[in-house]
């Protein structure tokens, strides 16, 4: 915890574009929108631990 900067990384690895979209936002869910919320929440912790 040097920078007290949160760090995601999302990366979809997928065989297709079909199952690309698939992970992108239908019945698999939205991996980018879950990496996204991963962040928001590391900020959270971050600001619990400093308090």
């Amino acid at each position: 915890m040097n920078t007290e900067i949160p760090v995601a990384f999302g990366v979809l690895t997928t065989e297709s574009i079909e199952q690309a979209i698939e992970r992108a936002g239908t019945k698999a869910g939205n991996k980018g929108a879950e990496a996204a919320l991963t962040a928001l929440e590391m900020i959270n912790v971050i600001k619990a631990i400093k308090a």
